[in-house]
């Protein structure tokens, strides 16, 4: 009889392949990053078109916050809105008879309760805009096609106007609003926080942010009138025969720009204010607690009177402007700051705020991406 003995195995054995394993983890891993890396599915849009007759008027109210609203010009009888369908406005067309009780050829704006904050959000003032009529200038009486869109918040909105409009309102919340090119007879903007800017615009127009930043670049202005309780207000290369500038809180820079004969005033109770010119003026400027600072490349007679009061003789002087300040600075030069440097420690500041807000224009948004037009509508007038 033979010992037990364990048989011998000489078959093959499976294995794991961990080689082929570590591919198609990496292969899992490539595929889950490019999955991760694709851009959302763009959001469905919409486009609607109405047509509309001479001197119309666009009536636009955009609700809430965080909205991007752009308005650009052509040369068509028609209004057109782009928008996103995750945002719909209703918009509608009717005829308005201007010039009536109800439809005054005016804008009234009411008078507007603020409170001021501190960074920390505490309570440090409080005071109220007074009431104020904005005249519509070279607007017949009579009855308007008036296209009226009223939007939800978070809306990302494209207007295109005629060229020949007669009144342009938008009414906005908050968030990026930016209008190009415009140059209807009127425009009226009211908007509580966030960022307006104005390019290439030609027209009169009243603009009141309440917080954030008002811009306007190469503008010609017939009348301008703007407001603010916290927003800065910054001009770049703009012309103005008629303008009042007036914010409690924030500063004012008008940089690089000439006047026309007519009313110019610029005042903040508790901002600084900057006048930059490249045109013959005559500058008056005051500041009840700040100081007033000069900085002329060419020919310009300065008379200073102590700290806070200055006038200056630019070019044999023209245009008559006013700076007045409460408990800012103000300060005068020829030219613009963006060929300058900040010469010392009490100019820095305002270098520091127009390189700032002159910069944080947002690329012109292209609107939403088509992948339905809705036709043209034909509302009953």
């Amino acid at each position: 009889m033979t010992s037990a003995r364990a048989r011998r195995y000489d078959g093959t054995v499976d294995v794991p392949d961990t080689r082929a394993l570590r591919r198609i983890a990496a292969g899992l891993g490539a595929l889950l990053v490019v999955l991760l890396s694709l851009p959302a599915a763009p959001v469905r849009a919409a486009s609607s078109s109405l047509d509309v007759g001479d001197q119309a008027v666009v009536n636009v109210v955009v609700r809430g916050k965080g909205n991007e609203l752009t308005v650009r010009v052509w040369d068509r009888p028609t209004v057109q809105v782009d928008y996103a369908e995750d945002a719909v406005p209703s918009i509608a067309r009717l005829s308005i008879p201007f010039g009536t009780v109800r439809f005054p050829l005016s804008q009234q704006i009411p008078a507007q309760l603020f409170t001021l904050h501190d960074r920390d959000g505490a309570i440090t003032g409080a005071g109220a805009l007074p009431p104020e009529e904005f005249p519509y200038a070279s607007f017949r009486p009579g009855p308007h096609d008036t296209v009226r869109i009223d939007a939800p918040e978070g809306s990302h909105l494209v207007v295109t106007v005629p060229a020949a409009l007669g009144i342009l309102a938008l009414r906005v919340g908050g968030g990026q609003t930016s209008v190009e090119g415009y140059r209807g007879a009127n425009l009226f903007l009211a908007q509580n926080q966030g960022r307006v800017q104005l390019t290439g615009t030609s027209t009169s127009a009243f603009v009141q942010v309440n917080y954030g930043v008002f811009y306007a670049a190469d503008g010609t202005f017939d009348r301008i009138r703007v407001r603010g309780i916290a927003a800065h207000d910054l001009f770049e290369r703009c012309r103005s025969k008629q303008i009042e500038a007036t914010s409690i809180n924030g500063s004012i820079l008008y940089d690089g720009g000439s006047f026309d004969p007519g009313l110019a005033r610029f005042e903040s109770q508790n901002g600084n204010i900057a006048l930059g010119v490249v045109s013959p003026a005559q500058l008056a400027a005051h500041s009840d607690e700040g100081h007033v600072y000069t900085a002329f490349d060419k020919r310009a007679n300065v008379d200073q009177h102590g700290d806070g009061t200055a006038t200056a003789t630019v070019g044999g002087g023209g245009a008559l402007v006013n700076a007045i300040t409460g408990r800012g600075n103000v300060f005068l030069y020829d030219g613009s700051l963006a060929s300058r440097r900040a010469p010392n420690a009490e100019w820095r500041p305002l270098h520091q705020l127009f390189n700032q807000h002159r910069r944080a224009a947002a690329p012109r948004p292209e609107g939403p991406r088509r992948s339905r037009t809705v036709g043209r509508l034909r509302t009953g007038g």
